[in-house]
This record gives structure tokens, sequence and C-alpha cells, in this order.
């Protein structure tokens, strides 16, 4: 339900006002990287999720670098 209810397109559009760039996205994945390893996250899941965390921060993008 967290898709359908917050993830894309409304995820992107409350992101709008903020310019988010390659330099972004890439510390917004070192930090959920992080939080991942902090809650011990198993590895097998944690690949699953990093996966879906790229993706989403790909789409995030809204600025040209």
């Amino acid at each position: 339900t967290y898709i359908e209810e917050r993830g894309h397109p409304r995820l992107r559009g409350r992101h709008m006002p903020f310019s988010i760039g390659i330099a972004e996205r890439d510390r917004w994945l070192k930090l959920m990287g992080e939080a991942m390893e902090e809650v011990a996250v198993p590895p097998e899941e944690g690949a699953l999720i990093g996966i879906f965390f790229a993706q989403v921060a790909d789409m995030m993008r809204n600025r040209p670098d």
C-alpha cells in the first residue's frame, strides 16, 4: 500500500520544490545503505531493497547534471 498511497507520482510531486541532482541522489542512497546496516537488514533483503532504492532515487532527480 505504500507505493499506492505515497509512491510515484505523489512521491515525486512532493519533492519537486527541492533541487535533486546526482549528488543528492547519491547522498540519499548512501544514507539509506547506512540505515539498513544500522538496523541489520539481512544481506539478501538489503540487496533487493537497494535495487528499489536506486530506482526511486533516479526517478526523484529533477535537475539535469
